[in-house]
């Protein structure tokens, strides 16, 4: 059985060759959902078998794909953006989801599919609420949401670039320079924050650390920061909303 409309499309109780039209005519388009007793292999840096079990998969138009059980919040198994998703026609039909770097590989069996979704699910603001010196605040409360031993020193520290939102030590008496973003951070953060990173290295002699905290960042400004050696850390707005 098969319900569509302009939002979103459903197949309930599904033969293989629906599940494999289905399926090929929407990955890397659309967030699809699947409710099916399956088994899961992977090989990579480790290897190992989840039996055959109602399981939740989800695959995401950037190749993310997700596979959650009935507890814990972390998912079963799981490959992130960028993985290459193949549809296999064998029978039971198999889901291949294989990342190069590390190589790993996640081979889902499809062993009875009870109902597949999918939808082309949109990417909307995500602002936590308050000011950024508001999360400033709640890190000099909380400074082990850094890290342990962090300590915070100064805020708003003038540099010729602008101000620093937040400077402190970490327990090697490191200096670490603290970039906050309420939102989804861009490039520009990244930036920002390396200006401050070169700034604080010349005029120091101690080894500088240069973090960005944010709810989350974008994939270019997560390879930007890697590359420049910066550190990122996701401000959980559900445990600090009450401080």
């Amino acid at each position: 059985m098969r319900i569509s409309n302009t939002v979103y499309s459903v197949l309930l109780n599904p033969s293989n060759t629906e599940i494999y039209s289905f399926l090929t005519e929407r990955i890397y388009r659309e967030l699809v959902v699947i409710f099916a007793t399956c088994k899961v292999n992977y090989k990579g840096r480790a290897e190992s078998v989840a039996s055959e079990s109602p399981r939740l998969i989800i695959l995401k138009p950037d190749g993310t794909v997700i596979i959650h059980e009935s507890v814990k919040r972390e998912p079963l198994n799981w490959q992130p953006p960028g993985t290459k998703i193949e549809i296999m026609n064998d029978y039971p039909l198999k889901i291949v989801a294989q990342r190069k770097r590390p190589k790993e590989v996640i081979e889902i069996d499809l062993k009875e599919v009870f109902y597949i979704t999918s939808a082309e699910v949109k990417d909307g603001d995500f602002v936590i609420k308050g000011r950024e010196i508001d999360i400033v605040n709640t890190i000099i409360q909380n400074p082990s949401m850094i890290e342990e031993g962090f300590v915070p020193l100064t805020r708003e520290y003038n540099t010729p670039y602008g101000k620093i939102d937040l400077v402190g030590l970490d327990k090697k008496g490191n200096f670490v320079i603290i970039e906050v973003k309420r939102s989804k951070a861009q490039l520009s953060a990244v930036s920002q924050l390396y200006r401050y990173y070169l700034h604080i290295r010349e005029t120091k002699e101690d080894k500088v650390r240069g973090i960005l905290v944010a709810p989350d960042l974008t994939t270019h400004a997560r390879e930007l920061l890697q590359k420049l050696g910066l550190e990122f850390i996701r401000y959980d707005i559900q445990k600090y909303s009450s401080y």
